[in-house]
């Protein structure tokens, strides 16, 4: 119950606040932290799983061998490297060019495109919602904001 000098829940949706620039400021900051985070975080989750793949495919008649196994396990290297770089203003480009490196590594290893195709679109996801919330420069300016 709401007593007659406070607004109900309706009244306060419909209040004329306006954040000033330095709370807008401040909550752009927040959201580009977090989404750098979220980043980060699906650049490490893609490492583990990359690192999971090889024992998968070496139980099979093709199997794996030892440079498909050392690309695939230097590769899961960089992608945390990276996701511990995505502090820096390249770090998401840098970050995108290893998601085109990761489509490459279809040609040594066919089993990872079901892989690339669900992190390609998680990372284009995350960019999308990133250039929502800070209001990132759209197109291949996005990846150096």
């Amino acid at each position: 119950m709401t007593t007659p000098d406070q607004p109900g829940p309706v009244e306060a949706e419909h209040s004329s606040y306006v954040p000033s620039p330095e709370e807008l400021s401040a909550r752009a900051h927040k959201a580009n932290r977090a989404t750098r985070g979220a980043l980060a975080a699906l650049l490490c989750l893609e490492a583990f799983v990359v690192l999971l793949i090889p024992r998968a495919i070496a139980q099979t008649a093709e199997g794996l061998d030892g440079f498909k196994t050392i690309v695939l396990v230097v590769f899961a290297v960089i992608l945390v490297l990276t996701g511990f770089m995505l502090r820096r203003r390249w770090g998401i480009g840098l970050g995108s060019a290893l998601q085109l490196v990761l489509v490459a590594t279809i040609a040594l290893v066919p089993v990872l495109a079901v892989v690339v195709v669900i992190f390609l679109a998680l990372w284009l996801y995350m960019l999308q919602t990133r250039h929502q919330l800070v209001g990132t420069p759209s197109g291949w300016r996005m990846l150096i904001s």
